[in-house]
């Protein structure tokens, strides 16, 4: 793992062009309240008595030291050193080995070491050796095109006219200034990034950036994040202080993960492609770029396209994208998927999106490997694997992705019961990601959804959470989360369509004191069931007694296969069944038992809210006893529809 050395660190170490620095080892210390003042101490001592570089005069006594609290960085090595390193780094071996539980040693090289070089340096035995939390230090940005998108002839296209609403963040410094909470838009700030400065020639040569020749409103805290391939990293703005001051951005329109999928498999051919740098194709006035500023050592900059980190950002890109594919296909944020019901109609709507693409002066490129303009019936777009070819239209996770999920180290260590908050919420994100793409309720993860609420409301309620902290995972969480890695790793395939309507109608409902729950079919009552709340659920929230009436009328009742429709009169219940899950760990584990039942029938639930008017099983949770079946309905108290309450 390389390293660009800034100029503080070759302060310490003589510098790349003064002497060469063979090995670096950086020991970052975790604050723990466990942890003995006295090794702390001891390991301080240990550090600072080490000889230093000074000017070059102890050449190739090759130790410096710079305390970062809790971070030390030593540098080994050097051409008259190279005997020593062993018994130097032994001895930090022994320093650590007491507070080694509360340290996390990096190995890292230098720009002026080679590969060969660095990995034939001998580890540290013993300590814990991880990568960097900047592990993407080292890594060169990535090259970005230098297009720009003509957003006004893009608002043209607009006949919606909901990219037009938000194109004014880009162009109109008045409308940027009064999208401000406060009003004021000068109060600016200003945080320095580290370790940016060599990135300045690149951000210059592709246009995204230039040097600020006056303070900018925003000089904000830029970063980089590794891109997929491992070798490059992407530009990121820390905007959490401009977006803290403005006002929240309207919604994206991004469609639904299961309406995206269900849409897709309408048809049978695609023609995928994605916008090259997507953001950095949209330009930013020249008025607005002040707010837009990184904050560098000597020079700030000032961003000239839309970027990554401000909230305003994936809304503006996906409004455009949706403007480019309307009535011929889908958008996910930067990636195009044009679609049809036959090859001749996919190809006239390929032929179309091109000249929108090329009116707009929209930069794309092929997915992977596949030719630009290609239409298939097999790809893969955004995590999910479609065949539109078989005789009925399927998807699942896209195997790369299921594969690293399941045997990434995030799962490993969140599976041993330890891992930090970071590890877990990257590994929960997956799930939930995973659930939804292979349609798996998760109230079944009725514990896992229950320790990552516990975990998010902790953090989101803490002045500076700490994601660094290790979690303990209750067991009943890693097992569940086990069971999921099981199915992620078998990657079924789900076939999509809608099944045929069991032509019944279950109604259930739940008064304070009694649940009851009815099968409506032919316009009469056929079956039913009531019962009294007794035990720990006669003291249960009316939202939980709800869920119980439907769960008895799932389990009791339905037996046809096929889409049984539900009448609710619970807001709550009828979000918790369409979802597969609830926010209550009581009412997943009831909606899992009537999920699992009614998946081993072969009935799919469709719930619906009616009115508690119009609720046909409410007279039976009040003292009215069951009529005899076949039974006529009876007639509503209230034909009331839910628009009706507005």
């Amino acid at each position: 793992m390389a390293v660009t050395w800034t100029r503080a660190w070759w302060r310490w170490t003589g510098g790349p062009t003064t002497r060469p620095v063979e090995r670096v080892v950086r020991v970052d210390g975790r604050s723990r309240a466990d942890e003995p003042d006295d090794e702390r101490q001891a390991f301080g001592r240990w550090v600072r008595k080490r000889p230093r570089v000074d000017g070059g005069k102890r050449r190739g006594d090759g130790c410096g030291r710079r305390s970062l609290s809790p971070t030390w960085v030593l540098a080994v090595g050097g051409p008259q050193s190279a005997g020593r390193d062993a018994s130097r780094l032994a001895g930090l071996q022994r320093r650590l080995q007491g507070i080694a539980g509360g340290l996390a040693v990096y190995d890292e090289a230098p720009d002026n070491v080679s590969s060969s070089t660095y990995s034939s340096t001998p580890s540290l035995p013993g300590c814990r050796v991880a990568p960097g939390r900047r592990a993407d230090a080292g890594l060169p940005l990535a090259r970005v095109t230098s297009n720009r998108i003509d957003v006004e002839a893009l608002a043209a296209m607009d006949g919606v006219g909901r990219f037009r609403e938000v194109l004014p963040m880009l162009m109109d410094p008045v409308a940027f200034a009064e999208a401000f909470v406060s009003g004021d838009a000068a109060g600016g700030c200003r945080v320095p990034s580290r370790g940016m400065e060599r990135h300045r020639a690149t951000l210059r040569s592709c246009g995204v950036a230039s040097d600020a020749r006056s303070r900018p409103a925003f000089a904000m805290k830029a970063f980089t994040t590794p891109k997929k391939d491992g070798r490059t990293a992407r530009l990121v703005l820390d905007a959490r202080p401009l977006n803290d001051a403005m006002r929240r951005p309207p919604s994206m329109d991004l469609p639904r993960l299961r309406d995206f999928i269900a849409e897709v498999e309408r048809h049978r051919f695609a023609m995928q492609c994605d916008g090259v740098s997507y953001f950095y194709q949209f330009p930013v006035d020249a008025s607005i770029s002040r707010y837009f500023g990184i904050g560098m050592k000597g020079c700030d900059m000032l961003l000239n396209v839309l970027c990554m980190g401000w909230s305003w950002a994936p809304c503006i890109a996906q409004r455009a994208s949706n403007v480019l594919v309307r009535d011929l296909g889908l958008a996910w944020v930067d990636n195009f998927l044009v679609l049809g019901g036959t090859l001749d109609e996919a190809e006239r709507n390929v032929a179309v999106f091109r000249k929108r693409a090329q009116a707009a002066r929209v930069e794309v490129r092929a997915e992977g490997d596949d030719a630009l303009w290609q239409v298939r019936s097999r790809f893969v777009c955004v995590g999910v694997e479609f065949d539109l070819a078989a005789e009925t239209q399927r998807h699942r996770l896209d195997p790369a992705w299921a594969e690293r999920w399941v045997d990434g180290s995030g799962m490993t260590a969140v599976l041993s019961g330890r891992a930090t908050a970071r590890q877990f919420a990257e590994v929960f994100g997956g799930a939930v990601w995973a659930t939804d793409i292979l349609a798996v309720p998760r109230c079944h993860f009725a514990a896992l959804l229950s320790f990552a609420g516990r975990l998010g409301g902790r953090m989101v309620g803490a002045a500076a959470p700490v994601w660094d902290e290790v979690v303990d995972v209750p067991p009943s969480a890693r097992r569940e989360l086990g069971a999921l890695r099981k199915i992620v790793r078998e990657n079924p395939w789900v076939v999509g369509g809608v099944p045929e309507d069991t032509g019944s109608v279950l109604w259930t409902d739940a008064s304070s004191r009694a649940w009851a729950a009815l099968l409506e079919a032919e316009g009469r009552f056929v079956d039913g069931r009531q019962g009294v709340f007794a035990g720990p659920d006669a003291d249960a929230h009316i939202n939980l007694k709800e869920m119980l009436a439907f769960a008895e009328g799932v389990v009791r009742l339905c037996w046809a296969p096929g889409a049984q429709r539900c009448r609710i009169d619970n807001a709550a219940v009828v979000g918790a069944v369409a979802k597969g899950s609830s926010s209550s760990y009581a009412a997943n584990r009831v909606l899992s038992r009537s999920l699992r039942v009614a998946g081993r029938r072969g009935i799919v639930l469709r719930p619906d809210w009616v009115p508690s008017g119009g609720q046909l099983a409410d007279p039976y949770t009040r003292g009215t006893s069951l009529p005899r079946f076949p039974a006529q309905l009876p007639l509503p108290r209230s034909r009331a529809t839910p628009f009706d309450l507005f």
